[in-house]
């Protein structure tokens, strides 16, 4: 037989190491106490950001319900350059409260050129068609309703309201 292309049989064990540990065994990769501390921090902050944007974000869907009106554009009439007529149908919640809504007067740009707030008194009424005018700026061609609020600002008399 001939022991050509065969390999001389070695002793198969690793000699030991006389120089030090492994990169591999002086780093733990991030396994450290210190990391899952961390790890377990950031997981909390990030829980309680979740639930205080889930709290916030229900109490703002709750307060949405506490408007007691809601206002719908009708149509708009130029009545003259500095003057713009416009309806509105208001829909009220709770028609025993008062309220107060924004109209709005836009030029050719879309830019806003006038605004008129209107309080609605507590009359009662559910609904309301309301023709309210709005002093412009500039010479406006178009109109639209920005929103309505129960919270009535001081200046609003809601004893003698403006609109038709």
């Amino acid at each position: 037989m001939s022991t050509a292309g065969r390999q001389p049989n070695r002793n198969t064990q690793v000699p030991q190491r006389t120089r030090g540990a492994t990169y591999s065994e002086r780093v733990d990769h991030g396994r450290t106490r210190t990391g899952d501390l961390t790890s377990k921090a950031v997981a909390a902050i990030f829980v309680a950001i979740i639930v205080v944007g889930l709290f916030f974000g229900f109490k703002y869907l709750e307060g949405r319900d506490n408007v007691n009106a809601q206002i719908s554009y009708v149509s708009h009439e130029e009545i003259d350059e500095d003057t713009l007529g416009v309806w509105v149908d208001v829909m009220r919640n709770r028609p025993d409260e008062a309220a107060y809504c924004i109209v709005q007067a836009f030029d050719y740009s879309k830019a806003e050129v006038g605004r008129r707030e209107f309080a609605l008194a507590p009359d009662g009424r559910e609904s309301v068609r309301a023709f309210v005018e709005i002093p412009t700026t500039a010479n406006a061609v178009a109109g639209d309703a920005y929103g309505c609020s129960s919270t009535i600002p001081p200046y609003l008399d809601t004893e003698h309201t403006i609109y038709e």
